[in-house]
């Protein structure tokens, strides 16, 4: 009786700690509301030479799942995102994901999991050494 009584205090422990876990800062449940709009990349962490400028990028994400991604005035993406939950990074708590999605398949686009704080959104992509990360601002 004692060890199943200290099986059931264990279990409520753990159950009370999984319970005390960080919650992401965006959510992924409202992307035709809180994504939507105009976005400047204002900062790019990459694995790229000391002052190398932060490139003339403009992603617009609309309500209906559909971007557009402008390089240098120029289209250099469009197609579809969805956004999910998921661990990312390798591994770890559950946190709101983006996938852009191309029509054309030799276009590329950012995808990875992503925050949204005020009129910053981060879309991180945990590629080797953490990077790239885009850090866009709501234009």
């Amino acid at each position: 009786m004692n060890q199943f009584l200290s099986l059931c205090s264990l279990g409520l422990l753990l159950g009370a700690a999984a319970g005390c876990q960080r919650t992401p800062q965006a959510t992924a449940a409202a992307p035709g509301t809180a994504l939507t709009g105009t976005w400047r990349l204002t900062n790019y962490q990459c694995h790229c030479p000391p002052g190398h400028p932060v490139p003339d990028e403009v992603l617009t994400l609309d309500a209906s799942r559909h971007f557009r991604l402008m390089r240098d005035k120029k289209l250099a993406a469009e197609g579809t995102y969805a956004t999910s939950t998921g661990a990312s990074c390798g591994g770890g708590s559950p946190e709101p994901i983006i996938t852009l999605m191309p029509t054309d398949a030799d276009a590329y686009a950012p995808k990875g999991a992503y925050t949204l704080e005020g009129s910053t959104l981060v879309i991180d992509q945990c590629s080797a050494a953490d990077g790239p990360k885009y850090t866009y601002t709501r234009q």
